[in-house]
């Protein structure tokens, strides 16, 4: 029992230093079996899957914010284009603008129109021969050459009001040539064909709002993604974290082992009740993570009831039968994915969850220390959850397995 009380010194070191989390809050033990190097080992497995899990998270991000910009430029364009619709069709509200005193407006209305555009596009034209002579860096320039942070703020804010008044003169300038097209043709067209054009535009901004709420909609789920995505990663973070802050206080005990592997033991007896306290661990590595029954929950603080324990090892370790038995159960359950429950003599029965490979199927006699898939992942991190029960009671796998 040297070994249990030696991980519970481990995980209290790691928790004063403040590092430890939810990975090994509970409970830190380490069955015998395994050396010092292959715990090393098998940690540096758990750090190496992390973060290629984070870098292609990051790649992922990278997607979605490339998405976002071009989704952004499409509701900018397309709201352009509805108001430069509702303001060309505010002016056709009734049927007025067929009659010869209106074709007289709108032959006016195009003149005032054609010297409006030419005012805004010499405005425009300005600005952005100014914007190409200084560019970003003159904007830098301006930061840097701040005197005091109060004089930063306000620069800052002048240079982002500016790029945006741009923007406004611009969308201004598209929406005015675009109605003083539109009405150029109308004033070509005969008084019938006027009435079906009208009409034809009503139809164009009904189906661009309904292009923009589609692109919204993607929007928003894009958005929910990325949140979503942050989150992993800032959970994927504190994992690596975690098994480094192990791994160095672990070192300190490096003395305490020996550099030999203990073997699988090969029981016979098909009584399980004979079986408690000689159990084979399902795992080479043994380090639990939650040990059996209630405890709190690190990040809500909400208290859990837990049926079994749960193992920290590497994604795709093997995962053996502990006794002789028959596949009863392989499938998916909500909380702990893919599972295996085998059952045993007199009523007992044990499961194996979290699995990202299952080797056997229902029905299946299975012999002891057969291997019946490899081990994956959870919202904790890389490990597998075991369970032992006797009929509908659970019982204490740390009372069974073999220390």
């Amino acid at each position: 029992m040297e070994l249990i009380s030696l991980y519970k010194k481990i995980a209290q070191k790691i928790s004063i230093t403040g590092f430890l989390i939810s990975a090994f809050a509970v409970c830190a033990l380490i069955f015998l079996g395994a050396t010092y190097d292959e715990i090393v080992n098998d940690k540096n497995r758990q750090i190496e899957r992390v973060q290629k899990e984070i870098e292609s998270s990051k790649q992922t991000a990278a997607g979605s914010s490339d998405q976002l910009a071009a989704l952004n430029r499409s509701i900018d364009s397309i709201r352009t284009a509805l108001v430069s619709l509702n303001d060309f069709l505010k002016d056709y509200q009734g049927e007025t603008y067929l009659s010869a005193d209106r074709i007289a407006i709108e032959t006016n209305m195009v003149i005032f129109l054609e010297e409006e555009v030419d005012r805004i596009q010499k405005s425009f034209r300005n600005k952005v021969i100014s914007l190409y002579k200084h560019g970003k860096n003159y904007d830098l320039e301006l930061l840097l050459s701040s005197k005091n942070p109060n004089e930063f703020l306000r620069r800052n804010m002048y240079l982002q009001k500016f790029a945006q008044n741009r923007k406004k003169q611009l969308q201004e300038l598209s929406s005015k040539e675009y109605i003083l097209a539109e009405k150029k043709k109308m004033l070509d067209l005969s008084t019938s064909s006027r009435r079906f054009y009208v009409e034809s535009k009503r139809n164009e901004k009904t189906a661009l709002a309904e292009k923009l709420n589609e692109i919204n909609s993607k929007k928003n789920e894009i958005e929910f993604q990325s949140n979503a995505l942050n989150l992993k990663n800032e959970r994927l973070e504190s994992d690596i974290n975690s098994i480094k802050s192990f791994l160095e206080n672990f070192e300190d005990y490096k003395d305490k082992f020996k550099d030999t592997k203990s073997v699988r033991l090969n029981y016979t007896s098909d009584n399980f009740d004979s079986l408690k306290g000689k159990l084979n661990s399902p795992l080479d590595i043994s380090l639990i993570r939650n040990d059996f029954g209630i405890a709190a929950d690190n990040s809500t603080g909400a208290e859990l009831l837990n049926h079994g324990i749960d193992f920290s090892v590497a994604y795709g370790t093997r995962v053996f039968a502990v006794a002789l038995g028959t596949v009863s159960i392989v499938g998916e359950t909500p909380f702990y994915g893919s599972v295996v429950i085998i059952n045993h003599t007199n009523g007992y029965h044990t499961v194996y969850a979290e699995m990202s490979e299952i080797t056997v199927k229902p029905g299946e006699k299975i012999r002891l220390n057969q291997v019946i898939g490899k081990t994956g992942e959870n919202m904790d991190g890389q490990g597998l959850h075991f369970e032992i029960w006797k009929y509908k009671t659970p019982l204490s796998p740390v009372e069974w397995i073999r220390f």
